[in-house]
């Protein structure tokens, strides 16, 4: 019992760290792409650019599987 109580909290963890990561990542390509564009060639931009809705992804991906492991420890309020 206490291995199948174990894993949700893992996959909640991994949920969190994809959000968190994922964030921090839209928040670097965003500030590249536009506001401190001038400063970067024109490869890193286009990668900027593509890296957002990337890191966008990345983070929706992680909030479901946060709602999974909330789901699967009985949480039902989480959201």
């Amino acid at each position: 019992m206490e291995q199948a109580q174990r894993q949700p909290r893992h996959y909640l963890g991994i949920g969190r760290a994809a959000m968190g990561l994922s964030a921090l990542g839209m928040a670097a390509s965003a500030a590249i792409a536009y506001p401190y564009a001038d400063s970067f060639s024109l490869g890193t931009q286009v990668a900027a650019h593509l890296a957002l809705p990337v890191s966008a992804a990345v983070f929706k991906l992680g909030y479901v599987v946060r709602l999974a492991a909330h789901h699967a420890m009985g949480n039902f309020q989480a959201g």
